[in-house]
């Protein structure tokens, strides 16, 4: 068959079937090097999908006027959620030293968060000692002394407050706290750690550790009134007490912070690991004694201001 003859239909036929061939080839090729490349070219990606809504205007002689919606689809990779979640939270990580009689720089203790913006730090009950002043240095290179807020009842972190000197106004970097409890297993998390500068433990959620917790029934006759109602036994709810992750506890120096990919931190290492992992205390159960500890701040600080 001499090409240069090709009718018409020929030709179109004859290149459908080059495009098909071609389009095959191409995806074994393209499965072949997938399925050979190494682990971290095949992480996990996480598809955003955005939807825009342009409104375009008409001429005077059109009667009115349409709307466009304009899909674009956006790749986000795991590692840039990563990233950004690291550059968030590290200019809240404080390191907590204990403070000599001259009251000069002690040892490191461990290390804090801030959780709000007038300078109150969370960190775990192992780092606060029998003082109840502390060296505190910030990410960004000042010095701080810093005191030991006392809250009801037993909290499962410890608060230091800020001491600005006087005449400074000073505005902390406070990170963005948690509010759920819904965990997956294997989700992936990190810790801001480090003893001398900013380190970070990447692993995963391997365990979640539940304690029970009674609650009393307060379903009581007034005073005066008969009591009719059948006995009721107290109700018995699981609470979420540690988050088990399959960071090295060696790697992890306490009072770090736990946080996901999304920026929020969800939890405050313990320093009472198991030996091999690192455990977190989910921030959940401290958010209201964080709650009362700033609202406190505020009521002092309108006083003073009067």
């Amino acid at each position: 068959m001499d090409i240069e003859k090709l009718t018409k239909m020929q030709i179109v036929m004859l290149t459908l079937l080059v495009s098909f061939v071609t389009s095959i080839a191409t995806g074994i090729v393209t499965v072949t090097l997938m399925d050979q490349a190494p682990p971290a070219m095949t992480q996990t990606l996480n598809r955003v999908v955005e939807r825009t809504v342009e409104r375009v205007v008409t001429d005077d002689s059109s009667q009115g006027a349409s709307v466009i919606t304009k899909e674009t689809t956006v790749v986000v990779k795991e590692e840039d959620l990563i990233t950004d979640s690291i550059n968030k939270n590290s200019k809240s990580v404080v390191r907590i030293y204990g403070a000599l009689e001259d009251e000069s720089k002690g040892a490191l203790l461990g290390l804090g968060v801030i959780v709000s913006r007038d300078g109150i730090i969370a960190t775990d009950p192992s780092v606060i000692q029998n003082s109840l002043t502390y060296i505190v240095d910030t990410a960004s290179g000042d010095t701080f002394s810093s005191d030991v807020v006392e809250t009801e009842g037993s909290e499962p972190a410890t608060f230091l407050s800020v001491n600005v000197p006087e005449g400074d106004e000073v505005i902390f970097p406070s990170v963005e706290l948690a509010k759920h409890t819904s965990f997956k297993l294997g989700q992936t998390i990190l810790s801001l750690t480090g003893e001398e500068r900013t380190d970070v433990a990447i692993g995963i959620v391997s365990g979640l550790i539940e304690e029970d917790v009674v609650i009393p029934n307060e379903d009581l006759p007034a005073e005066g009134e008969e009591d009719t109602t059948e006995e009721v036994q107290p109700e018995t709810i699981k609470v979420l007490s540690l988050i088990k992750t399959s960071i090295d506890e060696k790697e992890v120096v306490a009072g770090s912070p736990l946080i996901d990919i999304f920026g929020e931190v969800v939890g405050i290492s313990t320093g009472n690991g198991t030996g091999k992992t690192a455990l977190f205390t989910p921030v959940v159960s401290m958010r209201s004694a964080i709650t009362q500890i700033t609202t406190k701040e505020d009521v002092v600080l309108e006083t003073t201001e009067e």
